[in-house]
């Protein structure tokens, strides 16, 4: 029987020519040597395949899939599609990690053997200054759930949003068929972390700073959205319905639905009154018909009571 790696990272590339090499060199230089990395060219338009295939001809560990572009959400499907290793990394490509992160993963999944090892992150570079909502969210404490309780994604600073800032069980996401949402513009992170972290067997947080995230670069994904305040909202609501779909049929809504309900109003309200889109009235109706379909019993009243304060 073939002897599986470690630890599997699967890198998507698209368009990264200028950080590529920083991101590979961080993962071939790993203090754990059995891991395989898995570049994704997701139809890159710039000079990415011809970097990675040159790292390739230097470490026998790297391979390469190639696809169409779909997005970093098909990217990251195409890879673990192919992963081997018993615990999985998603690297964004303008990224990079710690020299020791794939060893400290292991080690944790040997302790605990949890489906999700959350760890923590640095943020990069240092001007502009780092928004705090992401040194906040990047920074971890050691504490292991065994099982699931809304206290790891709701009360942990680095409970939810990002997928790039843990390492997942292999074998936990095809037994769960998780895949990230191919259909979902931005935020595909946070949909398929609400969906994982209720059905994980443990989840094992670590204070260790283990990964390196770029928070600013020209061009990224962030960036291009983050002044579109509503197109953002839009998608922020379409996914807030995804999510609940998904937890009012697995039953985990009923089970938890006061802590969901609070994160609900958390995350989008706020925003509804920072921005004020012009279509808040549409958004407003929809976060309304989304606690109305899936019997959402607290909450409406304020969210009633934010429109009545905004539009006056």
């Amino acid at each position: 029987m073939e002897k599986r790696p470690k630890v599997s990272v699967v890198i998507p590339i698209y368009n990264v020519e200028n950080y590529l090499s920083r991101c590979l060199e961080s993962v071939i230089h790993q203090t754990l040597l059995d891991i395989e990395i898995i570049g994704v060219n997701d139809g890159t338009k710039d000079n990415s395949v011809a970097i990675l295939r040159k790292y390739m001809e230097l470490d026998h560990r790297i391979q390469l899939v190639e696809k169409e572009n779909g997005g970093l959400a098909s990217a990251r499907n195409a890879g673990l599609a192919v992963a081997m290793g018993e615990m999985v990394i998603f690297l964004d490509s303008d990224d990079y990690l710690a020299k020791n992160a794939c060893e400290r993963v292991y080690e944790e999944h040997l302790n605990h053997n949890a489906d999700i090892i959350v760890f923590g992150s640095t943020p990069f570079p240092e001007i502009p200054e780092p928004d705090p909502w992401f040194v906040w969210n990047l920074s971890c404490r050691d504490v292991y759930y065994p099982k699931f309780v809304p206290d790891a994604l709701f009360k942990e600073p680095s409970g939810n949003p990002f997928a790039w800032d843990r390492a997942f069980s292999r074998e936990f996401l095809i037994k769960r068929h998780l895949k990230f949402p191919e259909d979902v513009l931005f935020g595909e992170d946070l949909v398929f972390i609400f969906q994982a972290a209720p059905q994980a067997r443990g989840i094992q947080f670590i204070s260790d700073k283990l990964h390196y995230y770029q928070c600013f670069r020209q061009g990224s994904l962030m960036n291009r959205y983050g002044d579109e305040s509503e197109r953002r909202l839009a998608q922020h609501v379409r996914n807030m319905r995804i999510i609940t779909d998904f937890w009012y049929k697995k039953g985990f809504l009923k089970r938890w639905e006061k802590a969901y309900t609070n994160w609900f109003l958390r995350f989008i309200v706020p925003d509804l009154i920072e921005y004020r889109p012009a279509n808040i009235k549409q958004l407003v109706k929809e976060i309304l018909d989304i606690m109305e379909d899936y019997h959402m019993v607290g909450g409406r009243g304020m969210v009633n009571r934010v429109l009545r304060k905004i539009t006056g």
